[in-house]
């Protein structure tokens, strides 16, 4: 199976970390100012599709197909912690954990026995779309096909939150395959359908009918390989490339109302709520931490990042309330109402194999 996670830059702004724009066309980029802008559509809802807005188009461009479209600059880190947690979710329900990570946003899971314990793999796909939707908010799509490609190539077919089952007999497979375009392999870019295309060869039924030998004075050295594509043939292991190593914790805060910039003391309290949850995790996956982060985001959606990194590492809890609380003091614009409250850990380092006193009694 393939799963691949429905517009997910949109959709953590959207279900995530601002679940008032659920229905609404986000983008996510830079503020277009009127349609005078700079900067592209780094991610769009499908609401935003709708409008004919796409990932790479220029922000100018976005806000003239929707002057009502609202964009977001993005919070990277929460689109890690995200696919942290559905990274986790796939390996619950892979044959033996295999899970091959394709991208922040996509994976394929090996599920060939698993499968065996289901009337059909449609129930399998349906029940991890559904704890995935359940755990995380977030929506996918899933492709069942008897290998890697054709699995990534189903996974596009029912968007979003499709389910698209290709069958093991190899007839299907070439069937499925033929009336589709030959930029729908994953590999096959512009330049080659491009040059496909001044052959008049269009779809991958074509190239299907056509020899390796036939396909050598257009693809070259490629030709082998775009035949058996085309025509379902991937012979690749799925080979489990581990989990991802994480490299920060991070905890986000966001206000249903913005807060008045003078309710010091309930922006402080948060802050320390936050730092409390991060401090668990570093605990509990015995890490330590040397880099802390507070970020703030405004009521204009304006975000300001500061860090400190310490001297050494450390687990300690009181230090990261402190470190967190001088950073948002001493960065923090007075004037201003605040719509977000973040703090992340960074240059993370084990500390599992340290040895305390408390060992020996």
């Amino acid at each position: 199976m393939h799963i691949d996670m429905d517009a997910y830059f949109a959709s953590v702004e959207q279900y995530r970390n601002h679940p008032e724009l659920q229905g609404l066309p986000v983008c996510v980029g830079h503020d277009p100012k009127g349609g005078k802008g700079r900067g592209v559509v780094r991610a769009a809802s499908y609401e935003a599709r709708n409008h004919g807005i796409r990932s790479g188009m220029p922000v100018s461009r976005a806000y003239r197909l929707c002057p009502n479209a609202v964009f977001v600059s993005g919070d990277f880190q929460s689109y890690v912690n995200a696919s942290g947690e559905f990274m986790a979710i796939l390996r619950e329900f892979a044959d033996e954990g295999r899970v091959r990570r394709a991208s922040i946003d996509e994976a394929y899971i090996e599920t060939t026995f698993i499968c065996q314990e289901y009337r059909h793999p449609k129930e399998l796909a349906l029940e991890i779309q559904t704890t995935i939707k359940d755990s995380t908010k977030l929506p996918c799509s899933v492709g069942i096909a008897p290998n890697m490609s054709v699995a990534k190539i189903a996974t596009g077919m029912n968007k979003p939150m499709g389910i698209t089952f290709v069958p093991q007999d190899p007839l299907e497979v070439v069937r499925f395959l033929a009336p589709l375009q030959v930029d729908a392999l994953n590999g096959v870019g512009k330049v080659t359908a491009e040059r496909l295309q001044r052959y008049d060869i269009k779809t991958l039924g074509q190239i299907q009918q056509m020899s390796v030998t036939e396909l050598w004075p257009i693809m070259g050295r490629g030709s082998r390989w775009l035949h058996e594509r085309a025509s379902g043939i991937d012979e690749r292991p799925l080979v489990d490339n581990g989990p991802r190593i994480r490299k920060s914790i991070s905890k986000d805060r966001t206000f249903l109302e913005d807060v008045d910039p003078e309710a010091v003391d309930y922006l402080h309290e948060t802050i320390f709520k936050i730092c409390e949850r991060i401090a668990e995790k570093v605990k509990k996956k015995a890490l330590e931490y040397r880099t802390v982060t507070v970020k703030l985001r405004y009521a204009d959606y304006t975000t300001i990042q500061r860090s400190r990194t310490l001297p050494v590492s450390t687990a300690d809890a009181d230090m990261l309330r402190r470190i967190a609380r001088g950073i948002f003091d001493q960065k923090r614009d007075p004037e201003r109402a605040v719509r977000l409250l973040g703090v992340k850990v960074s240059s993370l380092s084990d500390n599992s194999a340290q040895v305390c006193l408390a060992d020996f009694l």
